[in-house]
């Protein structure tokens, strides 16, 4: 794998990676759960519609609920299993907070196979463009980043859009999150084959792998296929947030994404490796993804794990196998952006990581010293203190004028506030009032 020489960023930090517990940890299926439920509404718009009835028995992948929207997707049971209800789950919400979905409840599960090979069963290489977009709707995938959508829709967009280069983002720089990393060492010739696939069905002429220069090693199983398919395999830096859709951006292409903007509009469309894996298995192979890897993490989890979870599981249940400390924080995604979890969450193909960290010591901020830490370092290159002025005083005009909305939320000012300032949550709430008066 290469390390030719790329473009960088002003700011960002150097974070302690936390990874030695799970960065050589197989992705194991999990096989104690009881219970499953659901989400009828992983992409957030209209749920879809049960199909299915409270004792009824249902196999592993078939249709329990039709999508009520073209923005929606057709849900399938990610386990063999009895329905034993129907209730209400939560997902998270973008840009923040959460979001109920109806969901099914399945008891009497059948165990949660690992991720085998498969036989192609679609010559998806000979196919045409057309036919590849065909398929990908079929299938009803959902892409498995945080901005949850319908995959078919992502690719429609992207095509309109004219999008010209693919980058499949696998930095995964922030601290104890493995789980993309684990899918490309142990499944790379299949994620790069869906990367291909997502390529074609754009209309993508460069397509760039993007991968931590420190892990190249475990990643030789993908260079020969990524030749094959005319995809640039590129090792970049570590450092704080690359990983983030517009500093990646413009370190890879130079492409400088407006504030407010996102990748489609400067010609670029980003996605990940469990995306890519997702895509491959089921348009050349026709199985349906119905379950995605979580990196099970933390200083407070004894049994750190890159588990392979049915969809619908309960986070509760998957901390328990994990051997959590009954009194830990529980963090729903990454350590420096995730969300502190509330009861009835469970896993959707949003999902990557679950972390159990120490309880955190409550402490009162103090007023701000000026030392220009958080403007320092501040990849987007904000004068967060003055904003953080602008939220004191109520100027929601002023903030705008200093550029609020070209905060990628990366949580780095909150980082290294010495007074313990929540900065990245009360530009986040700028940013909100300034939507707000603007729609």
């Amino acid at each position: 794998m290469t390390r030719p020489r790329f473009g960088t960023f002003t700011g960002g930090i150097d974070l302690p990676d936390e990874k030695d517990a799970t960065i050589d940890s197989p992705i194991a299926p999990i096989n104690r759960l009881n219970r499953i439920r659901v989400p009828l509404a992983p992409v957030d718009t209209d749920a879809a519609e049960p199909i299915v009835r409270i004792g009824q028995h249902v196999s592993r992948s078939e249709r329990i609920a039709e999508a009520a929207s073209e923005s929606q997707v057709n849900i399938f049971a990610p386990l063999a299993g009895r329905v034993s209800g129907f209730c209400t789950v939560m997902l998270p919400k973008q840009p923040t907070g959460w979001r109920q979905s109806p969901a099914v409840e399945l008891t009497d599960l059948d165990h949660l196979e690992n991720i085998e090979p498969l036989t192609e069963s679609f010559d998806w290489f000979a196919a045409n463009d057309h036919s590849l977009r065909l398929r990908i709707a079929e299938g009803s995938l959902v892409t498995f980043n945080q901005s949850t959508a319908a995959l078919s829709e992502w690719v429609a967009s992207a095509g309109k859009a004219d999008v010209d280069t693919l980058i499949a983002n696998v930095m995964e720089n922030t601290p104890f999150v493995t789980a993309d990393h684990r899918i490309l060492a142990e499944r790379g010739v299949e994620v790069v084959r869906g990367l291909a696939i997502l390529a074609r069905a754009i209309g993508a002429t460069r397509i760039i792998l993007a991968v931590d220069h420190r892990r190249i090693d475990d990643y030789r199983s993908a260079v020969a296929p990524a030749r094959l398919y005319g995809i640039n395999h590129i090792a970049l830096a570590h450092k704080y947030p690359i990983g983030a859709e517009a500093m990646l951006i413009k370190v890879l292409t130079r492409r400088r994404l407006k504030p407010g903007d996102d990748s489609l509009q400067v010609g670029v469309a980003v996605t990940d490796a469990a995306t890519c894996h997702a895509t491959y298995r089921w348009v050349a192979c026709g199985e349906l993804p119905t379950a995605r890897v979580v990196t099970v993490a933390g200083h407070e989890v004894n049994k750190p794990v890159n588990l392979l979870v049915p969809f619908g599981a309960s986070v509760e249940d998957i901390f328990t196998y994990a051997k959590a400390g009954s009194e830990s924080r529980f963090v729903y995604g990454s350590a420096m952006t995730g969300r502190n979890l509330v009861a009835g969450t469970v896993v959707s193909s949003a999902t990557n990581a679950l972390l159990a960290m120490e309880p955190t010591r409550p402490q009162s901020p103090t007023q701000c010293i000026r030392c220009g830490w958080c403007s320092d370092n501040c990849p987007a290159g904000i004068n967060v203190a003055a904003m953080n002025d602008d939220f004191e005083l109520g100027r929601t005009a002023a903030a705008q004028r200093k550029n609020a909305q070209a905060c990628i939320e990366c949580g780095i000012c909150s980082y290294v506030c010495p007074a313990r300032l929540p900065l990245m949550q009360r530009v986040r709430l700028l940013k909100q009032a300034i939507r707000k008066e603007m729609s």
